[in-house]
């Protein structure tokens, strides 16, 4: 495949910076043409971007359309995923029919009436991509569509930080994935047109570097993000972006290693069918690839993460579907290098755990399709976008997902982020995978519930395990902060067997004040045995067996929430047992393995 680059280096501009500058300067062709020509995997990415900036030819697009009476974000994104692969694939051929098509993609966004200021990441998301489209495009625009597209990244955006959000623009403090995404499209804004208003622009990037360096914290104290996998991918890929491209201006910024963690984190809240670990505000939805875990296998020389995401890619691009992100063409700039023979670790590791807010540990007896894989968490509520789930898990073996977290729900319905929030029942502990204690919500703990012991080896008796080849690991996590005032102490131990993938899960309650569910929702129809319940599905069997207080019924719960506003929960089952308290102490147990 032949790709023509636009001579860009050799058009004069009158700035200290020439256009293009964010993120891919004439600088960087020669490597990306070295890399095309040397790397088969890259030439095949580059050919699917170019299919995908094809198929953006024959697309609307953006306009002003509130979806859901509050939110321009689908259109602004829109317009983000657009420019971004008609913008490259102009970059990459120099064919006029992407440049044109990048032209009225940004026509469209610069003719609305605003970028809906109310909202403010559609500002942010559409901001970006007009900096994008504007700044790669530069050299070839006429005048007058340099100052069209100024004059909105101004109006529409820079200058409406200001009066808008001066005082209640909350996401200008490190709070959440809105602190990441504003940050990085109003900066991307102001180094487009910094020329235009100096003053203005060069106050907005240096906020957004100090708000970037801040939301190292998210990761904090080795990777864990506490919104979940699908919040990492938007809030990291917008940071990134922002890092990238003041890289490419020479401009300083504090990375944190932390990213590096959080790569590897990302990892691992993946089970073997692919499916994430959706604590918080999250769907389950499939592994993505997104850029920024180029940008941090490249960024850190990580050969793992490295061999991980180029054995990802060739996988998918040979099965025909790609996990696309909207800016999806910068795997192009960061996409690493192919790791020499014996370069880092051909696997992750099979055991993980991180700590901080949202807490959580990862077991594993593989890294191939039927693998088991259990997943759970300890944390806190209190998190952005978190739900009353310590103590939660998810579980997979045989290549079916057997228990589910159900995810959020209807961000718009009443309360939702306020005081009708735990009435909820996809956010409050009714209908995640733990406990509740005398029919309550859990609490919110300020400090996350931690794990107590990281998952490692069990110790047995000589020879317990030979047959096996390995121990069985053990892990716990201290559910208390979260059951306040309903019990003294509770903890929840697991052991997982990495021979047939089993788990043995036992919960100390101490001084419990009431009655004490244990529950776990799956999507296979039970069938109650007596003190076993089976699960059937995709040809698979997977037994539970009561193993404390073994004498109590198992039943099956109610998932259908109390409004019709919500989500009804079809074809999801909830099963477990309710247990009175025994005294000081109060144990449940249950096991479950395929058969």
């Amino acid at each position: 495949m032949r790709f023509l680059f636009p001579l860009l280096a050799s058009v004069v501009v009158a700035h200290a910076d020439p256009h293009p500058r964010l993120m891919f300067p004439p600088a960087a062709e020669a490597e990306l043409k070295q890399r095309l020509a040397g790397d088969p995997l890259a030439e095949r990415l580059q050919k699917y971007a170019l299919g995908k900036a094809e198929n953006v030819l024959k697309e609307r697009t953006c306009k002003y359309e509130l979806a859901d009476k509050i939110r321009l974000l689908p259109e602004s994104r829109r317009a983000l995923e657009q420019v971004s692969y008609s913008a490259w694939a102009w970059r990459t051929t120099g064919e006029e029919r992407f440049k044109e098509r990048t032209i009225r993609e940004l026509d469209a966004a610069c003719a609305l009436q605003d970028w809906n200021p109310s909202h403010f990441l559609d500002v942010a998301e559409m901001a970006t991509a007009v900096a994008i489209g504007y700044d790669w495009l530069y050299p070839a625009l006429s005048p007058e569509q340099r100052q069209r597209y100024e004059d909105a990244l101004l109006d529409k955006a820079l200058r409406v930080v200001g009066p808008r959000h001066a005082k209640t623009g909350w996401w200008r403090g490190a709070t959440n994935n809105w602190t990441q995404v504003c940050a990085c499209g109003m900066a991307l804004a102001a180094e487009a047109v910094r020329e235009r208003d100096p003053e203005l622009c060069q106050g907005i990037i240096e906020h957004g570097r100090e708000l970037i360096e801040k939301c190292s914290a998210f990761y904090a104290p080795d990777g864990c993000y506490p919104e979940g996998p699908a919040y990492w991918h938007y809030g990291t890929n917008f940071e990134v972006m922002l890092i990238a491209a003041r890289q490419s201006l020479g401009q300083p910024i504090e990375v944190t290693p932390l990213l590096r963690d959080s790569g590897n984190f990302l990892i691992q809240a993946h089970g073997p069918t692919g499916l994430s670990f959706n604590y918080a505000d999250s769907g389950p939805g499939s592994e993505q690839l997104s850029p920024a875990r180029s940008w941090i296998a490249t960024q850190f020389k990580d050969a793992g993460q490295a061999r991980y995401i180029r054995e990802k890619f060739e996988k998918e691009l040979n099965g025909g579907k790609i996990s696309g992100f909207r800016t999806f063409p910068l795997h192009l700039l960061w996409l690493p290098p192919a790791p020499q023979e014996g370069q880092g670790s051909k696997e992750a590791p099979l055991n993980a755990s991180f700590g901080g807010e949202q807490a959580m540990a990862f077991m594993r007896n593989g890294w191939t399709p039927d693998s088991a894989w259990l997943a759970i968490k300890g944390g806190t509520g209190a998190a952005s976008h978190g739900h009353l789930d310590a103590g939660s898990f998810v579980y997979e073996a045989g290549g079916q997902r057997w228990f589910h977290d159900l995810g959020s729900d209807d961000y718009n319905m009443p309360g939702y982020f306020g005081n009708k929030r735990w009435s909820y029942l996809r956010l409050n502990n009714f209908s995640h995978n733990t406990l509740v204690i005398d029919g309550k919500n859990q609490k919110t703990p300020e400090e996350g519930c931690p794990i107590l012991v990281q998952p490692r080896p069990l110790e047995e008796a000589p020879g317990a395990r030979a047959k096996a080849g390995q121990a069985r690991i053990n892990t716990s996590i201290d559910l208390s902060g979260a059951y306040s005032g309903q019990a003294e102490r509770v903890t929840r131990g697991i052991i997982f067997d990495p021979g047939d993938g089993s788990v043995a899960m036992t919960d100390m309650i101490r001084k419990a004040s009431g009655p004490i569910r244990w529950a776990a929702v799956t999507k296979a129809a039970p069938k109650i045995e007596g003190k076993r319940v089976i699960l059937e599905q995709g040809g698979k069997r997977l037994v539970l067996t009561q193993l404390a207080p073994a004498n109590v019924p198992w039943e099956e719960y109610s998932l259908k929430p109390a409004t019709e506003a919500e989500e009804q929960n079809e074809g999801y089952h909830l099963i477990g047992f309710t247990v009175p308290p025994s005294g000081d102490s109060t144990a449940l147990g249950v096991s479950w393995k395929l058969e």
